[in-house]
């Protein structure tokens, strides 16, 4: 095993764990018993921090525990880099065109059956706390707004410029005291009513952190790009191994990065002292949501419960953290879209690194199979106990060699479908925007569009893409609902119109010409009126 140096209480804690849990075993656990299920999901957390080389960045010790006890998933995608999206597929355990779940206002119906349902309809005793986000009705009226008006040919800043924040110093431990009072009540939860329960119980447990906190000084409408933390954290972080992003040419760079870009308000100039510390701030935001995690595992075996449990660690999506002259996620870039996946339990193997490609669609199928609960139809993912499990009882059949994620939302002026297969990372869009192809043995920073020069896999790839999905179709109906849902959104705001899109986050770039920006919404909304009135499309493939 990897030996982990820490130099905190906190840390050596996390390693005593780690030969406690190995001397103790994991057959103490009653045969046939059915085990606990901890899932502890955050948001914006970079997977390949997880493992060699990017864990070398940042001391997470509670994630090595996992990497050291239970097995790591090197290549774990989300199905859509944002928030609500990505949450809706990994609780409904489908494709978000399938469900429609097309941006953070627009996800799942509330009556949607996730898999904590179903774990409680066969015995299971259940606790959702903290970061749920995956049914539709929630986040900023900005946000809404900026997903539906993606199409109209304005270009204006929509977040604030990314910036760091330092907070108390040495003994300044809890920063993100919304994160911990949840971490708090979970750890509560598990040795007060978990540890007397006679039946298996299933906890999960959602985190803000690593995510940007909102920029106070930017008012009221203000989007979360401030990376903050305190002298303690960062002093987990190794300021000599942060690497400093390479970035193309502005002229050089796709249209839709671009648009990315301009609109996360990262198209100014940047020192490099400047992206270091934005870097090591996130890091450090990282290392507190390890601890989080910490919290609920030392829960766990406080209460002799960890021996018979299967832990999950995972996230929404990734952060860029200025990879790509860009911060937050919305891209298909690693950074954002690249998730941690680590799991542990009883019967499921130590220290195992798993190569195949896996996405949060997965999760749903592997906990039914975890619990000894039947197959639902028409899941778009996979069980991943095969991969994990001792037993020779589970079946080996062969998994897709592929993974697809797909967005619809804000900060991206097209819907964009990510396949992902071997070496290769192939994202498509419809409406005539080209395609990109990205070798990633040879290319892991994404710099190098290689579409034109391997045509017959850009091919290849793309009929394998439509065999998933028919995206032009998807990307229609995506517009369709574009149109309506900002057209309600307009009409219920009667003469307060004008007013109130004037002033949300793109405020200062808006009032610049506020009637031409209003111009270019009547536009797109009427130029193309036959489009917003069709009949509505079924995506049902």
């Amino acid at each position: 095993p990897q030996q982990i140096t820490c130099s905190s209480a906190m840390d050596t804690l996390a390693l005593a764990l780690i030969f406690l849990f190995q001397f103790n075993g994991q057959s103490s656990c009653q045969e046939g018993t059915r085990p606990n299920i901890v899932m502890v999901m955050s948001d914006a957390f970079d997977g390949r921090l997880t493992f060699d080389p990017g864990s070398k960045v940042v001391q997470l010790p509670y994630i090595n525990y996992l990497r050291e006890l239970g097995s790591t998933f090197l290549d774990a995608y989300t199905n859509s880099p944002i928030c609500c999206p990505s949450r809706a597929a990994m609780w409904s355990g489908q494709f978000v065109h399938l469900s429609q779940s097309w941006n953070n206002f627009k996800c799942l119906d509330g009556n949607v059956t996730t898999w904590m349902d179903l774990l409680e309809a066969n015995g299971y005793f259940t606790k959702m706390m903290g970061k749920l986000d995956y049914t539709s009705g929630s986040h900023s009226v900005s946000n809404r707004v900026e997903a539906w008006t993606r199409d109209v040919q304005f270009l204006l800043r929509q977040e604030g410029r990314p910036v760091t924040q330092l907070v108390g110093n040495m003994s300044t431990v809890r920063i993100m005291r919304k994160d911990w009072e949840n971490t708090d009540k979970a750890a509560r939860w598990l040795r007060q009513r978990a540890a007397s329960s006679h039946k298996p119980f299933a906890l999960y447990l959602g985190l803000n952190l690593p995510h940007p906190y909102k920029t106070e000084s930017l008012g009221p409408t203000a989007g979360g790009s401030t990376f903050l933390t305190s002298p303690y954290w960062l002093e987990k972080v190794s300021s000599d191994l942060i690497s400093v992003p390479k970035w193309l040419p502005v002229a050089d760079m796709h249209p839709v990065d671009y648009y990315s870009t301009y609109t996360k308000n990262c198209s100014g100039a940047f020192t490099e002292a400047e992206v270091k510390r934005i870097r090591a701030f996130y890091y450090a935001m990282c290392a507190e949501a390890d601890a989080m995690l910490g919290q609920v595992i030392s829960a766990l075996r406080e209460t002799g419960l960890l021996n018979n449990t299967v832990v999950i660690f995972t996230a929404d999506h990734g952060e860029l953290a200025m990879e790509h002259r860009q911060f937050y996620k919305m891209s298909m870039f690693e950074g954002s879209s690249h998730v941690p996946l680590l799991i542990m339990g009883p019967e499921m193997m130590s220290g195992l690194q798993v190569k195949q490609l896996v996405s949060l669609v997965d999760i749903y199928p592997t906990v039914l199979d975890i619990a000894g609960i039947p197959a639902v139809l028409n899941l778009s993912g996979h069980s991943l106990l095969p991969l994990l499990s001792k037993s020779t009882a589970f079946s080996k059949k062969e998994r897709p060699h592929w993974i697809f994620s797909e967005y619809h939302g804000c900060n991206v002026n097209a819907s964009t479908y990510m396949l992902r297969s071997g070496r290769w990372k192939y994202i498509a869009y419809a409406d005539g925007v080209s395609p990109q192809l990205f070798d990633l043995r040879l290319d892991k920073e994404e710099l190098h569009n290689v579409v034109l020069r391997f045509p017959h896999v850009q091919a290849q790839l793309d009929k394998l893409l439509c065999s998933i999905v028919d995206y032009p179709k998807v990307s229609k109906a995506v517009h369709i609902y574009n149109k309506k849902a900002f057209g309600d959104w307009r009409n219920s705001l009667g003469r307060n119109y004008s007013l109130v899109i004037a002033n949300l986050r793109w405020h200062v770039d808006w009032q610049k010409d506020a009637l031409a920006n209003e111009r270019a919404i009547d536009k797109w909304l009427y130029v193309y009126h036959s489009l917003a009135t069709s009949p509505n499309l079924q995506v049902d493939k």
